[in-house]
């Protein structure tokens, strides 16, 4: 009886890490580098309500974080059924976003907006991206920003693949061992 405890949770990831390795083996998926990471998308995309594909092609390995694509937050609204959002302004210095609850009636929770003059105070308006694609990167940060003050549930605790790409990498990693010692970088 005991045994069946510890089978159980192996049965479960049967499937996703036979999936895993042929995801990693395929070499598509550039971000990731082992079947373990494979996995780890794949489970975090199950999370979300998405197929292993799905997981696969919206969700990334960044700063060795997952990540979520700003389109997929913007389906994840709009699949919800508790949830939508509306579009009110979006060209190369702004993006407008008004998000909704669905219950019923439709009710206004607020609005998002991100500017390029936000993105140039957080000082990231000199990346590629955002010299090359304004309008995604405004619309991805005002979609990530309104799903996580208007309608968390839609985004669990994921941050946007581009939040992530401009976050500074933290280089220091502090870790308490099992032993309570204390080990930096991951070096006893």
């Amino acid at each position: 009886m005991e045994n069946d405890k510890v089978l159980q949770p192996l049965e479960i990831l049967k499937e996703p890490m036979a999936l895993g390795e042929v995801f990693a083996a395929s070499g598509i998926f550039k971000d990731i580098k082992t079947a373990a990471q494979a996995v780890v998308k794949i489970l975090a995309g199950k999370e979300l309500g998405l197929t292993p594909i799905e997981s696969m092609n919206s969700l990334y390995i960044v700063n060795d974080k997952i990540a979520v694509l700003a389109a997929t937050i913007a389906a994840r609204i709009k699949k919800s059924g508790k949830y939508d959002y509306k579009i009110n302004k979006l060209d190369e210095t702004e993006c407008s976003i008004t998000f909704l609850a669905i219950n019923g009636e439709v009710k206004e929770l607020g609005i998002s907006t991100f500017t390029v003059k936000d993105a140039a105070k957080a000082g990231i308006v000199n990346k590629d991206n955002w010299k090359n694609y304004p309008r995604n990167m405004l619309f991805a940060r005002a979609i990530s920003n309104g799903a996580r003050w208007y309608c968390p549930d839609s985004l669990s605790s994921f941050h946007s693949v581009e939040e992530l790409e401009e976050a500074p990498r933290v280089e220091k990693v502090i870790s308490i061992e099992t032993t309570g010692e204390v080990v930096e970088n991951g070096a006893a």
